[in-house]
């Protein structure tokens, strides 16, 4: 193949890349509501706009996700600050848009497109490597979920692979050092666990591959590391994790038993993700034996790195779960696409039909992720079931969600908040966490019951915020949660304050939206308006002056 003809092609792949990646990250990024999170990244992102700093009051409402826990002084403190940054002018200027609040964030994942397609360029990669890579970077859907979400998951992916581009391509000028320095910041200020996954990646494969071929001088790993020390160590000061584990409250349980068990659910829910072919991954190693390519060694042994480290660190509990925090390994999903990519240019032996056969099982199908054996029903972390095909072109399904989006329910019900209540009457939801899309995309009312005891940092703040205090004037319950709010309901009517059910949204209770694919439905779940599974609003009865 000539020099102009292999230029042509990778032209062409870049734009339809750029071309097909634009919808898969922009199409229709409003539809739903804000899911939890999400809502609280938003949320705080609004107080940055308006005073500078995470702070938790909003006009009447505060912010105070698991019982104020976040919290230090009325400040989110719990959480590193980049994201509500990120998201402040888009949210600030345009407030209760679900579309503003994640575009910031799906843009970042545009440019991790632009700057993974132009490492492929800078490394003068193989048309088939070309071909692959971009396949794989389109078919994978939980990194176009990832990249749509107003989270750290964006910035987290996009400094990562910043980080990895310069590292892979270092030089002995300064500037190089000190981009790579700022850039470990910023990832420092998105995810503490990432930034450590990322360091340890780093000093494991410098001391095995990368000294050999590019030493780093002292004064050189002194521009990297000293601002790290200083900058980074004010940042953890100020948003500190000491008290991470106090979040979920859990009983202490074996550490080495736990911390294995963490190890094989993040192993095997990365691969039923689809955020990488485990099988082939796996195989890597092995095919380094007849094919002496370091990187069938060092991507894998950079991927086991990156999630040890995670799992190690992590200060969530395994007790109560089903499932791993998978979100913290995005940034591994470039990675693995490409390590994906290299064992399949491997396999092929340079032939087409080969590589189309496994390159379209292993994008455009889940078989090779072992989908036709695992059950249809995924399970989420409380245990429900969310149905899926057992095989199925995740890809397809992705694409059919985007065109015929299903119904969101914290749309639907904030959509009647804004038509029903009026300013400042208020609402106790439950569960708590279903409080904040409504915060954020129905403003105007008052959101009671967050805290259950008032310590010193919310000692002056209004009775409704505290649970069982003041009768709100509505109460919305979501899906199983009905039983909550029934025997809530019934301590009430004891204390002579009476509710009627004046509203029933016919409507699956939960946003099965969020990234991770057991927490994600393509379609619109089927159920029954028994109670159980779609939302019940009630209203306080006044009693007549």
């Amino acid at each position: 193949m000539t020099e102009t003809k292999s230029l042509n092609i990778k032209i062409a792949i870049t734009i339809l890349v750029f071309i097909i990646a634009s919808f898969f990250i922009f199409f229709n990024l409003g539809h739903y509501g804000l899911w939890d999170d999400e809502a609280d990244t938003a949320l705080f992102a609004n107080s940055v706009w308006r005073n500078g700093d995470s702070f938790a009051m909003l006009d009447q409402n505060l912010i105070a996700h698991t019982n104020g826990k976040e919290l230090k002084g009325l400040y989110n403190r719990y959480i590193p600050p980049l994201g509500f940054y990120i998201a402040a002018p888009f949210v600030g200027l345009n407030l209760g848009s679900a579309f503003s609040a994640r575009l910031p964030f799906a843009l970042l994942g545009f440019l991790t497109v632009a700057l993974l397609l132009f490492w492929l360029w800078k490394s003068n990669a193989s048309i088939s490597i070309w071909l692959l890579f971009t396949t794989g970077l389109l078919g994978n859907v939980s990194l176009m979920l990832y990249f749509r979400q107003c989270r750290y998951y964006s910035p987290a992916i996009l400094t990562t692979t910043l980080i990895a581009f310069l590292y892979y391509f270092r030089n002995d000028r300064k500037r190089t050092y000190f981009a790579l320095s700022l850039i470990l910041i910023l990832l420092l200020a998105s995810n503490y666990l990432n930034f450590l996954a990322v360091i340890a990646c780093l000093v494991v494969d410098y001391f095995i591959w990368g000294r050999k071929k590019k030493p780093v001088k002292i004064s050189q790993s002194l521009i990297i590391f000293l601002p790290q020390l200083i900058i980074g160590g004010f940042l953890v000061s100020l948003y500190s994790l000491s008290s991470k584990s106090s979040v979920l409250d859990y009983p202490f349980r074996f550490w080495l038993q736990d911390r294995a068990e963490m190890l094989f659910w993040s192993l095997r829910d990365m691969n039923n993700c689809e955020m990488g072919v485990g099988l082939l991954i796996i195989a890597a190693p092995l095919i380094f034996i007849f094919n002496k390519d370091t990187r069938l060694i060092r991507c894998p042994t950079a991927i086991l790195i990156f999630i040890l480290t995670v799992v190690l660190f992590s200060p969530m509990p395994l007790y109560g779960y089903t499932r791993s925090n998978i979100r913290y390994l995005a940034p591994l999903i470039p990675l693995c696409i490409f390590t994906t990519a290299l064992v399949i240019e491997k396999l092929s032996f340079n032939k087409y039909s080969i590589a189309t056969i496994l390159a379209v099982l292993a994008y455009g199908t889940n078989i090779l992720h072992f989908g036709p054996l695992i059950n249809n029903h995924e399970q989420t972390w409380w245990g429900e079931n969310v149905p899926h095909k057992s095989v199925r072109s995740t890809v397809l399904d992705f694409t059919k969600e985007l065109i015929s989006p299903n119904k969101s329910a914290y749309r639907e019900t904030s959509n009647w908040i804004n038509q029903n209540i009026n300013n400042q009457e208020s609402i106790w939801v439950t569960p708590s966490y279903a409080t904040y899309p409504l915060m954020f995309h129905a403003p105007k009312a008052q959101y009671a019951w967050q805290l259950n005891e008032r310590s010193e940092q919310f000692a002056n703040l209004p009775d409704i915020h505290f649970f069982g205090k003041i009768a709100p004037d509505y109460v919305i319950a979501f899906g199983p949660y009905m039983e909550i709010a029934r025997e809530q309901l019934n301590i009430l009517k004891t204390r002579g304050i009476h509710y009627l059910q004046i509203k029933e949204l016919d409507i699956y209770w939960y946003d099965l939206i969020r990234p991770e694919l057991f927490l994600h439905s393509f379609e619109n779940i089927k159920y029954h308006s028994n109670g159980q599974n779609t939302i019940f609003i009630f209203k306080q009865l006044k009693k007549s002056k």
